[in-house]
């Protein structure tokens, strides 16, 4: 995955003469999301390429945890709606109650860390929620393979987070500040 997602969906959209950059920034993403294959990684729930049945009925309106692509798609899609209930199925699956952090959260870091970037506040946190869980699941020095490929992604993101601890929303900046003591 390009580290520099964002800029290269928005040059893509600028080279094609798109007016609306950010409407055509998202089907950008969307599309870069769908590229991923999905079926190779895990969730606490099972494979993130397939929507998991739920054991009980929650009255939710689709009775299952939908693939780690659909929420990744709905967090884009430009729906406040979609996007936060797309923030809780991922938080359940890729970092599952902060004990336990799945194989498709490496894809899915550069998506959330772009959302972080350019979603509203509300979003923004529950996003850093989700990545909190990361970096606490995953402590320095502890992981191989791709647990460790993701801790080093986001030490190298250190900065990009850093840059949160003087935002004006004093739940982001806080929340964020445990990210970098984790860090």
């Amino acid at each position: 995955m390009d580290r520099l997602l964002l800029a290269i969906c928005l040059s893509e959209c600028r080279q094609r003469g798109e007016d609306n950059y950010m409407e055509e920034t998202l089907r950008s993403i969307q599309d870069r999301i769908r590229e991923v294959n999905w079926a190779d990684y895990e969730t606490a729930y099972g494979n993130a390429d397939e929507d998991i049945p739920f054991y009980q009925d929650i009255d939710d309106g689709h009775g299952s945890t939908p693939k780690v692509s659909k929420s990744l798609i709905d967090l884009f899609s430009g729906d406040k709606a979609n996007a936060m209930k797309a923030t809780h199925d991922l938080w359940c699956g890729l970092c599952h109650q902060h004990a336990y952090v799945s194989s498709a959260a490496l894809p899915a870091y550069d998506f959330l860390l772009l959302g972080l970037q350019i979603l509203d506040d509300e979003l923004k946190f529950e996003i850093i929620d989700i990545l909190y869980g990361f970096v606490i699941c995953i402590p320095k020095g502890t992981y191989t393979g791709w647990q460790s490929q993701l801790r080093k992604k986001m030490e190298a993101d250190k900065p990009i987070f850093e840059g949160f601890l003087s935002n004006n929303n004093h739940d982001i900046a806080e929340y964020v500040n445990d990210i970098v003591k984790e860090l």
